[in-house]
């Protein structure tokens, strides 16, 4: 009795499974978020790189009807592409598919303050609840988070004297300003690493060292701050930004 009640129970979940799908078409996917860099061709074509070694996007027909602009790196939402074989490795893979949604993602210059005693005033230096960094073909991507969702000024500075070939180390300067931040991700900036870091033989070891710091509260409550301390590496090979004609590899 049991078990033919079982049966009964599973044969209807199944079937209530299978027919949530009847009559659909193409729509088995995974979808995910990303952050890239937008590349364009001289006919107005265009090129994801994709962070995190995620591969080379060429956006499909049947992608949103995104204006692009002058966009240079974007969170976007993208279908999962298919693939197939053994032993690929997807960061200069090229590859089509379809891309959801993208929100354009401010990009800075990083700050000189090489020989200057204190920061200037405009760079900022709230308190932060706590931020992440990571960085990829020529950018660093900053996150930050805080206590509210006001809008923001971020950006951060280098001194040039205390690069030795293997180690960039970099102050994050966060300030608030009116307005809010609406999107559902932290706020978020990025920045292109700087010119003296990217010329030949500048960066002496395999990879890069990014060594980023900023004042954090200790707790919620802002009973005390302390400097905190976040580190990425990059591999020498990607210290630049991607162009459209970068990518080698078909579909």
């Amino acid at each position: 009795m049991y078990a033919a009640l079982c049966w009964i129970v599973l044969s209807t979940m199944i079937f209530t499974f299978v027919s949530c799908f009847d009559g659909v078409e193409n729509e088995y996917r995974v979808t995910v978020p990303t952050f890239a860099t937008v590349t364009h061709d001289e006919v107005g074509n265009v090129r994801l790189y994709l962070d995190e070694g995620r591969g080379i996007l060429d956006p499909s027909s049947e992608s949103a009807n995104i204006k692009w602009g002058d966009a240079v790196r974007v969170m976007i939402r993208y279908d999962l592409p298919i693939i197939t074989g053994d032993n690929i490795s997807m960061e200069n893979t090229r590859f089509k598919s379809i891309v959801r949604s993208a929100v354009k993602i401010d990009t800075v210059s990083m700050v000189d303050v090489t020989g200057m005693d204190k920061y200037p005033s405009t760079l900022g230096n709230d308190t932060l609840l706590g931020f992440t960094m990571h960085a990829y073909r020529g950018y660093v991507t900053m996150q930050a988070w805080t206590a509210t969702n006001f809008n923001f000024d971020m950006n951060c500075s280098f001194d040039r004297n205390k690069f030795d070939g293997e180690n960039l180390y970099l102050n994050l300067h966060y300030n608030e300003k009116a307005g809010t931040w609406n999107n559902e991700f932290l706020q978020t900036v990025s920045a292109t690493l700087p010119d003296f870091v990217r010329t030949p033989d500048a960066v002496t070891s395999d990879s890069l060292k990014i060594i980023m710091t900023a004042p954090v509260w200790y707790s919620s409550a802002k009973d005390s701050v302390y400097t905190d301390t976040v580190t990425c590496k990059i591999s020498r090979t990607r210290l630049n930004p991607p162009t459209y004609s970068n990518s080698t590899g078909g579909y």
